[in-house]
């Protein structure tokens, strides 16, 4: 799609049917008339593209749910393919193993959604098919399997929306981690999932966090209660596939409210229009230390990734939250061939500054 934008810059104007009908003896009244109700096809093609953004399905599919064609989602793949190493002995491909991470915001919604796919079922250490127990050859090496992301089994995304001063820009420093800890960063007040005084790191635990470390190696660990200084309750947060399976392998989350999120730390907010491209700065982890042997995921490998929320609404000119006044002629109508004649009249045919012997200007 972008590719697309950019090539219909390139080629110049495009054919404009509006224009074309109108022709060059179109009444002001018509003219009125036929702009308006362009007007009104593009307002009603925003809505609708609104709408389906709004109907985002959630099936644990990942490929399906997040698909290439929505102009909407951002894909982010592992470089590495599979690059999760296991012993000798586990001959599956392990559920830590990231193929890509995909994200959409609805600006409707006002949520942004994340999904995470990978090469066996998420969460699946031994790569056996059940990711809620331990296959035989991993019990021979005295590791674990552990069902429901307990313990150290970790999945998180963590993310830096902002902070540069005058700018929209991340700044390097990750404000929030989504997704299931391995354990409580320093200075952190007790989960919500903790009962009797005792925390059981598990999908009960799965929610938004504030990232307490100035490092992306001690993720896992670096989850923060409450997400925000002075905060009584966990911030709005969907876990769509807490327990994923053959049938719905993936991941996918979602935050609610992203733009009361990123306002309670002063940080840029997204468009609700989704006329405003977005930057933000990605890191994700998957993996466990009780599986003897069985690697872990990052993505990227070293550093961050800065990704690129698309712009959604474009004008008749292809220009993000235009009024398509960039590519219109001189009657106002975008990629119209209306032009100015000898006389400075638009659309004119060289008559009104003609002499007695017809030449303009002559």
């Amino acid at each position: 799609r972008r590719w697309r934008r950019e090539s219909l810059k390139l080629s110049g104007a495009r054919a404009n049917p509006l224009a074309s009908l109108l022709g060059a003896h179109a009444t002001a009244t018509e003219l009125a008339t036929m702009m308006t109700f362009a007007a009104a096809l593009v307002a009603a093609a925003a809505v609708a593209a609104a709408a389906a953004r709004a109907q985002q399905t959630f099936t644990g599919n990942v490929d399906t749910d997040f698909p290439e064609s929505n102009a909407a989602v951002v894909r982010v793949p592992d470089v590495g393919f599979e690059d999760v190493g296991t012993p000798t002995t586990i001959t599956e491909t392990s559920g830590y193993d990231i193929d890509y991470v995909a994200f959409m915001f609805d600006s409707t919604g006002d949520a942004l959604h994340f999904g995470i796919r990978c090469y066996a079922v998420c969460g699946d250490a031994d790569g056996d098919g059940d990711p809620s127990g331990t296959s035989a050859a991993l019990v021979m090496l005295g590791g674990t399997d552990n069902a429901n992301f307990e313990e150290s089994e970790s999945f998180l995304l963590a993310l830096d929306f902002g902070g540069t001063a005058g700018t929209n820009a991340p700044d390097g420093v990750m404000d929030f981690i989504i997704g299931y800890p391995a354990g409580a960063a320093g200075g952190s007040q007790p989960f919500p999932c903790e009962a009797a005084g005792v925390t059981t790191f598990d999908v009960r635990c799965f929610g938004v966090y504030r990232y307490g470390s100035p490092r992306t190696a001690d993720a896992p660990f670096a989850f923060m209660y409450p997400h925000v200084p002075g905060a009584t309750s966990p911030h709005p947060a969907t876990d769509h596939n807490p327990t994923p399976d053959a049938v719905r392998p993936d991941i996918e989350w979602s935050i609610d409210n992203l733009n009361t999120l990123l306002q309670q730390l002063g940080l840029p907010q997204l468009d609700p229009t989704g006329n405003v491209p977005f930057q933000f700065n990605v890191y994700a982890f998957a993996g466990s230390f009780d599986d003897d042997g069985i690697g872990e995921d990052n993505l990227p490998n070293g550093g961050v990734l800065n990704l690129e929320l698309p712009c959604l609404v474009f004008d008749e000119c292809d220009v993000c939250g235009g009024d398509s006044s960039t590519c219109a002629d001189c009657r106002g109508v975008p990629n119209g061939d209306a032009v100015h004649d000898e006389c400075g009249a638009c659309n004119g045919d060289g008559s009104s500054c003609a002499d007695c012997r017809g030449v303009p200007n002559g």
